[in-house]
């Protein structure tokens, strides 16, 4: 048996995943009466170490809508080259956000925190747009599904904070990631949380 693990989009379910979908109790989520959607957040805020979550269906809207709540109009995050939000979301980033992204030559869809630091604009010069957000992926998926070290990430957080930057993990893949490394949902939602 062949496993895919490019996207979830490629991802077959099971006939137990049918079963399980076909048999879900349901509601109306948006007057958050679905309990299969409710037991989820919940079991995803526990796990972050969060005081709620919300389901988004898609990674991609997941990460649009972070970067719109992070940013305004004519501000600049930075990312790595080989970041899905810069390749493979349509250019969401600035129709959704009126964002410009900094690329930054990384190692395989990783950057370092010195990397980071080297390019956020000065806040008070205004010909530049203003640096507000760091977004990283885990794991990197153009980078061939490069697994971040969780230091380098704890090491871009303090980064975000000596200079009041919003932090971003895109984390499509970062349950590979976390089995990979032997990490927890616990350590991420502590450094990615929003400050």
């Amino acid at each position: 048996m062949q496993i895919n693990l490019i996207s979830d989009t490629v991802t077959k379910p099971t006939a137990g995943m049918l079963d399980a979908m076909m048999s879900a109790v349901v509601g109306d989520d948006v007057f958050k009466e679905d309990p299969t959607v409710n037991a989820l957040e919940e079991k995803a805020a526990k796990l972050f170490g969060m005081e709620s979550a919300l389901f988004f269906p898609s990674g991609t809207m997941t990460n649009q809508t972070a970067i719109k709540l992070h940013t305004q109009p004519g501000e600049q995050l930075i990312c790595d080259k080989y970041a899905h939000i810069y390749n493979y979301e349509g250019g969401g980033v600035s129709f959704n956000s009126g964002v410009s992204c900094r690329l930054l030559d990384g190692d395989r869809g990783t950057m370092t925190a010195s990397q980071v630091a080297s390019v956020i604009n000065p806040p008070d010069f205004y010909h530049s747009p203003l640096t507000t957000l760091v977004c990283v992926e885990n794991t990197a998926n153009k980078g061939g599904g490069t697994c971040w070290d969780f230091n380098e990430l704890k090491n871009i957080r303090k980064i975000c904070n000596e200079h009041k930057l919003g932090y971003h993990l895109d984390g499509a893949r970062l349950w590979n990631a976390m089995v990979e490394k032997n990490e927890t949902a616990l350590q991420y939602g502590e450094v990615v949380r929003y400050y």
